[in-house]
């Protein structure tokens, strides 16, 4: 009898351990999908930023209406308008003369802004951005200013309990101090 007990005593231990090791790796695994799939979603979205803000002849401030953020830009194709609201950054597309955003595309989901911050900020020609360091910056100097209109772009993808930080800026190298700070696309602008 006192052999069965120290077996079965024996058994639930090893039972406890197997279950416990069995637990951390579903946990890694669903980790490691949710890592793999966060990566994908700000992997698209940069590549289709990076192609078009790269060529941008014009880039306008960015804006709010209601909880949605808008950034519209000219690329020698046309006029594009990036939307961030509800999680999701969809980018819309229009030719002149026409003047509306036509149907919105997903370019990433799952998305949140950090804390404090917008999803989109502009850099003119000529400012002085990167004057001084300060929490998410890099101090060029002083004197620095950039020759492009720069657009930094900052989002968290999130998927269940993990968050990657996407924090990038894309240099409009169409434009420069002497781009004017309207343009055609710009009659399809929300109201602010």
């Amino acid at each position: 009898m006192l052999d069965v007990v120290m077996t079965t005593a024996i058994l639930s231990v090893v039972m406890v351990i197997t279950l416990g090791a069995i637990l951390q790796i579903y946990s890694a695994v669903n980790r490691t999908e949710g890592t793999s799939f966060a990566r994908d979603q700000l992997a698209a979205g940069f590549r289709r930023l990076d192609k078009e803000l790269r060529y941008a002849t014009w880039v306008a401030e960015p804006g709010q209406v209601g909880s949605r953020w808008y950034l519209e830009y000219a690329i020698p194709g046309g006029c594009r308008q990036l939307v961030f609201g509800g999680g999701v950054l969809t980018l819309a597309k229009w030719t002149l003369p026409g003047t509306v955003p036509g149907t919105p595309a997903a370019i990433a989901g799952e998305l949140t802004v950090p804390a404090g911050t917008t999803p989109f900020t502009r850099y003119a020609p000529r400012s002085t951005p990167y004057a001084t360091a300060g929490p998410g910056t890099t101090a060029m100097g002083r004197n620095y200013s950039p020759d492009y209109v720069q657009v930094r772009v900052r989002f968290s993808a999130a998927v269940g309990q993990v968050s990657l930080p996407f924090d990038t800026v894309f240099t409009a190298l169409n434009t420069s101090y002497l781009t004017p700070e309207l343009n055609d696309c710009s009659k399809g602008r929300p109201a602010s």
